[in-house]
């Protein structure tokens, strides 16, 4: 059941407020009341609202219903209050960002954590965290299914499978540094805080987690089991084309395709580039003339399904040159570019360099709001 699809977009983005950001009141509200463009999920406490004195004015978590996260608040004295909110969207990526109010009059804003340089609606560091876990994960599934699958099915040779190991540990190394990351996307200074932890496991974020995480172990255990069981290496292609669904639920949706026909699009991708970089990775140990054919296969749906992702992610075209997203985008491109170019000359050693090039910049853009 964990592995049914749910309904996602993108990172969540609030849409209006009650009160206004920088409204001035003759009276203080009773309540928040934050709109945002999806459901959502509060974070800790979901809105944190700080008085002018700087003190917490608000009392215990936020309420989520649907598009909307409300939190009492006591706003007797007058002055100008800092509003900060953390939520969690549906696709697992967390968002943050902060407003002002001000009852009576203006006066100088104390809030913990106020004015902070976000990247991406989160803090840089949980932006940074967020997109090495990511790059350790894609390259821990290029080796613990893709070099494996060429070993087996392939090259027909052992030697290969030596990286499935390494692959095994990046997939669960990975996991735990993107819950930390999730933590300090919010606040840095509560990283590792256990309150933070926790409430970042109930989240969308936890059941991504715990499924990556059951696919790192089931691919252990069929790794240890093959010689006893040689059957059992048709698992292998079929658990990493289900963990690629899963990392699916967790990437950038796409609004304008059938939930099921957006999740098999983003899985595509990430099972070829599995089959593409984990393959030229087995190919240096075991060189096999069959992986030509493999590898020109793995790069056309891989480039075809990019492109069609990018074109449906962009409503408007000079997004590409004016969003980070957009920006990170155009440098992906002639990285993909270089590899299959260095993979026709067969320069294949930086071919791989180009690819792991290429999963560091995918990495950061899925990490990264798109626009829209």
């Amino acid at each position: 059941m964990a592995l049914l699809p749910s309904s996602v977009s993108a990172h969540a983005q609030l849409v209006s407020s009650s009160p206004a950001p920088g409204a001035i009141l003759d009276h203080g509200p009773a309540t928040i009341d934050l709109f945002f463009t999806e459901v959502v999920t509060p974070a800790g406490r979901g809105i944190s609202v700080y008085g002018p004195d700087g003190r917490l004015a608000s009392s215990g978590a936020a309420r989520a219903d649907g598009r909307r996260l409300s939190i009492a608040v006591r706003a007797d004295a007058e002055g100008t209050y800092a509003v900060i909110w953390t939520v969690v969207a549906p696709d697992t990526h967390p968002s943050r960002g902060e407003l002002t109010f001000s009852v009576g009059h203006t006066s100088p804003v104390r809030g913990p954590g106020l004015g902070g340089a976000d990247v991406g609606l989160v803090s840089p560091l949980g932006l940074a965290l967020q997109a090495l876990g990511r790059l350790l994960h894609f390259i821990g599934l290029a080796l613990g299914f893709g070099a494996t699958s060429y070993a087996l099915f392939v090259a027909r040779d052992d030697r290969p499978l030596r990286l499935a190991g390494a692959g095994v540990a990046l997939l669960l190394v990975a996991e735990p540094l993107a819950l930390l990351a999730q933590t300090a996307s919010f606040d840095p200074s509560q990283t590792f805080d256990s309150d933070a932890l926790v409430g970042a496991l109930a989240s969308p974020l936890g059941r991504v987690l715990g499924l990556r995480v059951a696919g790192g172990l089931a691919l252990w255990a069929i790794l240890g089991a093959l010689h006893q069981a040689p059957w059992l290496r048709w698992a292998l292609p079929t658990l990493g084309m289900a963990i690629a669904f899963v990392d699916a639920t967790a990437a950038h949706a796409t609004p304008a395709l059938p939930q099921a026909v957006g999740l098999t699009l983003v899985a595509l991708h990430v099972a070829s580039m599995g089959a593409w970089v984990g393959g030229v990775a087995a190919y240096l140990i075991a060189p096999a003339g069959r992986f030509v054919r493999v590898a020109a296969w793995s790069a056309g749906l891989l480039v075809l399904s990019g492109a069609a992702l990018a074109l449906l992610h962009f409503p408007n075209l000079t997004d590409a040159i004016t969003t980070t997203y957009g920006v990170s985008l155009l440098v992906k491109i002639p990285l993909v570019g270089a590899a299959i170019y260095l993979g026709w000359r067969t320069r294949h050693r930086a071919e791989l360099a180009a690819l792991v090039a290429v999963l560091a910049a995918a990495a950061l853009l899925i990490s990264l709001p798109p626009p829209g």
